[in-house]
């Protein structure tokens, strides 16, 4: 691993990263693999050490990983126990050291597979969304208060 410290990212990319609708799982890997990164995004760890740290099967973890590439955010070609991290998600030891990488012509830029403009999914799915539900009638009046007032009485 690189003696360098990857501090710097793009704060742009990870305003949009739920746009990806990754599953918890995915995210917690991610959240692994970015601490683990070298600057500019390589990862050196395999799948069963993923699993041993957070407490997954295989399976789950090569669901996750397998969900993190169709999204593009790591990359479909590395060697094995490798993991790279796009470029545009990767962090860096500067703004100057991640624009140099950028523009760098070796370094290979792959397409993101979820939106990046301003479309953020809501964070909790509703299934009254597009019925006549009306979760407020009254148009936001006050409920009339009752009439005659229920009588107390004391316990015991």
């Amino acid at each position: 691993m690189s003696s360098k410290i990857a501090g710097f990212h793009n704060p742009q990319m990870y305003e949009v990263l739920p746009n990806a609708c990754l599953s918890a799982t995915a995210r917690d890997i991610f959240d692994v693999l970015t601490a683990r990164q070298e600057p500019g995004g390589l990862v050196h760890i395999r799948q069963q050490e993923l699993g041993q740290r957070l407490g997954l099967s295989q399976s789950a973890v090569s669901r996750a990983i397998s969900q993190l590439r169709d999204k593009g955010i790591i990359s479909e070609r590395q060697r094995k126990g490798t993991l790279l991290i796009h470029p545009l998600l990767a962090s860096y030891e500067s703004l100057a050291h991640m624009t140099n990488h950028l523009e760098a012509p070796d370094t290979h830029v792959w397409p993101i597979n979820f939106p990046v403009g301003d479309i953020r999914p809501s964070r909790v799915r509703d299934g009254r969304t597009g019925t006549e539900f009306d979760p407020d009638p009254d148009g936001g009046e006050d409920a009339p208060a009752p009439e005659v007032r229920p009588a107390l009485r004391l316990a015991g």
